[in-house]
């Protein structure tokens, strides 16, 4: 019974992992939104680097992961350069605790795309998109909250 308990306590933790990843997402969201720079220059021509679900394996969280947050701190980068330092401030927090629960690493790394290879998307489908890989990461897959 303690395995079925533990496995229990596991998946909980890993999909409330998913919440948090949501919600934070989410706030991001409102930041770009209440971003004048971004609505003006960014927010409908801006394509960033995109996995698909399907690019999502075990042996790859952590690289799909990483490039998602690279290309949300390639935002970070545009938006800091405004002028607007709360909501870069703002964003900057959001993201460093989107990065905590960054997956372990993953054995086969070497079979994964770069980044550099995902098809560019617009910026709501990109979010959309990290946000379903996410929640499959942290509902199936590896991680650790660091």
């Amino acid at each position: 019974m303690k395995l079925a308990e533990d496995c229990f306590q596991s998946n909980y933790s890993q999909s409330q992992s998913g919440k948090i990843i949501k919600k934070e997402l989410d706030a991001l969201r409102k930041l770009f939104e209440g971003s004048e720079y971004w609505k003006r220059n960014y927010q409908r021509d801006l394509r960033l680097y995109t996995a698909r679900t399907d690019d999502y394996t075990d042996a790859c969280t952590q690289p799909v992961f990483d490039c998602y947050y690279e290309e949300f701190q390639v935002i970070l980068q545009e938006v800091s350069m405004t002028g607007e330092e709360n909501i870069a401030m703002q964003m900057r927090n959001t993201l460093e605790h989107i990065k905590t629960y960054r997956p372990s690493e993953s054995d086969m790394v070497g079979s994964c795309k770069k980044c550099e290879e995902y098809e560019e998307e617009p910026y709501d489908e990109f979010v959309n998109r990290f946000e379903s890989i996410t929640q499959k990461m942290h509902v199936n897959g590896p991680h650790k909250k660091r």
